[in-house]
């Protein structure tokens, strides 16, 4: 149990990243608001009273995901070169960092089946695709890429793939370097996109 150490974090935050944590520690179906208080060292009732359910608390953490994926799409300067590559190596990044949280919290919460939760993380793939778009489409009017390439099924293909290595690398139990894994499949995009 991990007592309140980091009392300057909100107890919001501090519940919704003990939620996070335990999501790819146990599983989602396994997560409980018991769990989720003695992860941050507070009550039940203390939990209780900043969400009114286990499922509040999954949809708030597919929020700040949501936050976190987009503000990293967008984190990258519009006007860098290999700003894709550049893009998909910083999630690679934070895929490592964060043992691959945001995209395994993604997979986790589906398999609920919670529909106001899967809608909730269609919307928030939807966007992050939608970003992925924009950076595609402005690669190919710097002249980055082809310009014959289809925007949509190459935004789907990026998503699939880091959604894809996060779960074979997660499955693993991170048994290898998501970096190693992913240089052959960036030659692979590299030789489609440009």
């Amino acid at each position: 149990m991990v007592r309140n150490s980091q009392s300057k974090i909100p107890r919001r935050e501090q519940i919704v990243n003990a939620a996070g944590k335990l999501v790819i520690k146990c599983g989602s179906e396994n997560v409980t608001v018991r769990r989720i208080a003695e992860e941050v060292g507070f009550s039940e009732a203390a939990i209780y009273r900043h969400f009114k359910s286990k499922k509040d608390i999954l949809y708030l953490l597919v929020e700040v995901i949501e936050s976190s994926l987009i503000a990293d799409l967008e984190s990258q300067g519009y006007s860098k070169r290999n700003r894709l590559e550049n893009i998909l190596m910083n999630h690679l990044s934070e895929l490592e960092m964060k043992k691959g949280m945001s995209f395994q919290v993604i997979a986790e919460i589906v398999s609920l089946g919670d529909k106001r939760l899967n809608n909730r993380i269609y919307d928030t793939i939807e966007k992050y695709v939608a970003k992925l778009k924009e950076v595609l489409t402005d690669e190919i009017a710097k002249g980055e890429l082809r310009s014959d390439i289809d925007v949509d099924a190459a935004a789907i293909i990026l998503f699939s793939v880091v959604q894809g290595l996060s779960n074979i690398w997660t499955l693993s139990n991170y048994n290898f370097k998501p970096r190693e894994k992913f240089e052959p499949i960036l030659h692979i995009l590299r030789k489609g996109l440009t």
